[in-house]
């Protein structure tokens, strides 16, 4: 009797379910999400939800379904578009939050509060800003695509292979969000070809949980993510290392970087200002020289105006971040860490955007390609 006891409680342990368990049928997925402000105190959240019908033939058809609300909260809007589902719309398995520009503006850390709190929500999801309204770029389907839900997913993706993009989430920015010291970027895309594609645009820049307004631009972003100590699959740098050549494509080459090294290493200077020394060695191949073969005899040139063009390149990226008054590199967080006495007397809110950033880079050219 005794151990027929056991192997009933033991079937019932096994058996019984979490807490916050619920029935995928009780709930329908909402796979991509946007957000956008439409008057004060007012905004809209659309949800695109995919469904997919089973096939006696083959793979099942997906189907895609749109739905908006306003409300004053994210959880006022997610009621409201309850009323219009046959189930409860549930945002746990979101993979893609998208923050119109305007409302990002304002502040989007009341849009992702419950993300925090919620224990059903996973903080995986990748969050980017829109250009102009997040709904449009939620609601453009490319016939070219197989499956639409995927469709923003899979640009963001192929950004960050391409180390035009990192890998974020809500997860990595919630310290940043929290906390003084560092600020973050975050993915930005823009609607184009009269509403028919949505184009990656380069890194919407952010001071605490409001976005400047200022981007780190799309032909900027490999380099800005290189210095970060961040790098895809593969990185590619398009440079422009002459002037007045014709015709025009003879004044650029293109590298593709072998292997790299950063430091980011700040510090008060003699007049006891914060000064932050970036520096960053890359080791290259010449993907591209149209100009001529590339003999060997002009390679210490092209490195030469190569350090040049990538250091004004890093010059011009600073001063983008310094105007936005967003401190992605974290140098206030490193300041505090390692200068703790020294931090309590800077009002970083003020500093950061007289502080000294200074590049330093230096090319080596390993391969000048496969044909010479």
């Amino acid at each position: 009797m005794k151990k027929l006891t056991m192997i009933l409680l033991s079937c019932t342990i096994l058996l019984s379910g979490c807490w916050d368990t619920r029935e995928f049928k009780e709930v329908k997925l909402g796979i991509t999400a946007a957000y956008d402000l439409i008057d004060d105190g007012i905004y809209t959240n659309t949800i695109l939800i995919p469904n997919v019908q089973n096939s006696a033939q083959g793979p099942g058809k997906e189907s895609t379904q749109f739905l908006t609300a306003t409300g004053h909260t994210p959880t006022d809007a997610r009621l409201n578009i309850d009323r219009r589902l046959s189930s409860t719309y549930s945002p746990a398995q979101l993979d893609v939050v998208l923050f119109g520009s305007d409302l990002a503006k304002q502040d989007i850390y009341p849009y992702v509060d419950a993300y925090y709190r919620d224990p059903r929500m996973h903080l995986d999801v990748v969050p980017a800003v829109v250009k102009g309204s997040a709904e449009q770029a939620l609601k453009v389907v490319p016939k070219s695509e197989i499956r639409p839900s995927e469709y923003i997913e899979g640009i963001l993706d192929s950004e960050v292979d391409t180390t035009n993009s990192f890998e974020t989430s809500l997860q990595a920015i919630g310290s940043e969000l929290y906390e003084e010291g560092e600020d973050f970027s975050l993915p930005l895309l823009k609607v184009g070809d009269g509403g028919k594609t949505v184009s990656y645009e380069g890194l919407a820049l952010f001071h605490g949980s409001r976005y400047s307004g200022k981007d780190i631009p799309y032909d900027h972003t490999t380099l800005f993510l290189l210095m970060k100590k961040q790098k895809g699959k593969i990185a590619r740098i398009n440079a422009k290392i002459f002037e007045g050549k014709k015709p025009e494509p003879d004044n650029y080459t293109t590298i593709n970087v072998e292997d790299y090294s950063s430091k980011i290493k700040s510090k008060p200077d003699k007049q006891n200002k914060v000064r932050t020394d970036v520096t960053l060695d890359l080791t290259i191949m010449i993907q591209e020289y149209p100009q001529d073969h590339l003999s060997l005899n002009k390679l210490p040139e092209v490195k030469k105006r190569l350090e040049k063009a990538l250091t004004d390149q890093a010059n011009e990226t600073i001063s983008i971040i310094q105007e936005a008054n967003s401190d992605v590199f974290g140098i206030g967080r490193s300041m505090y860490g390692h200068y703790p006495s020294y931090w309590k007397k800077l009002d970083w809110e003020k500093d950061f955007k007289e502080i000294k950033i200074v590049p330093h880079i230096t090319v080596n050219i390993r391969s000048r390609g496969i044909f010479r």
